[in-house]
C-alpha cells in the first residue's frame, strides 16, 4: 500500500447533549454500507439494516425513495422499535436526497432512552439528524 493513499474508511464522530441526556453519534463509511451508531447508554442496542428500494435518482422524490428495514439484533416490535424503524429509514432517505447515486445500505445501531412525550421525541430526533447531516460520510 502506498503512503500518499487515502485510508479506506471515513469516520466522523459527535457528541452533543439533549434534553440533558449525552448523546454520542459514530459514523463510518465503508466501501459497501454506511454504518452508523446513535447510543444514549453507550452500546449500541439494536443493529438494523435499512436498503434503498429503488436508486434515489430513478425516484421522483428522492429524499423520500421506498426503502426495507430489518432488524438484526434487539427487539424488533414496540413503540421504540418504531422509531428506530423511522430513523433508519429518514437517515437513508436523506443520504440519497444529498447524494443520489448513494447506493450503499445503512447500518444503523441505535440505542436511545424512551421518551413519552412527542414534542420531546421529535426534538431529539430532528437534533441527532441534524448531526448525521452535518458529519457525513458519503
Amino acid at each position: 500500500m502506498s503512503n500518499n493513499q487515502e485510508f479506506p474508511l471515513q469516520n466522523k464522530q459527535a457528541a452533543i447533549t439533549i434534553n440533558g441526556v449525552h448523546t454520542e453519534i459514530l459514523l463510518t463509511g465503508y466501501a459497501d454500507k454506511i454504518f452508523v451508531v446513535i447510543t444514549q447508554y453507550g452500546k449500541i442496542g439494536s443493529l438494523i439494516q435499512t436498503t434503498l428500494d429503488i436508486s434515489p435518482q430513478l425516484a421522483m422524490n428522492p429524499s423520500a425513495v421506498p426503502t426495507t428495514s430489518q432488524f438484526l439484533m434487539g427487539e424488533s416490535t414496540g413503540e421504540q422499535s418504531d422509531l428506530y424503524i423511522l430513523y433508519s429509514t429518514s437517515i437513508l432517505q436523506a443520504i440519497g436526497a444529498m447524494n443520489p447515486h448513494e447506493k450503499r445500505p445503512l447500518l444503523l445501531g441505535i440505542a436511545l432512552k424512551p421518551l413519552q412525550d412527542m414534542s420531546a421525541k421529535k426534538q431529539v430526533f430532528h437534533q441527532i439528524i441534524d448531526q448525521i447531516m452535518a458529519n457525513r460520510v458519503w
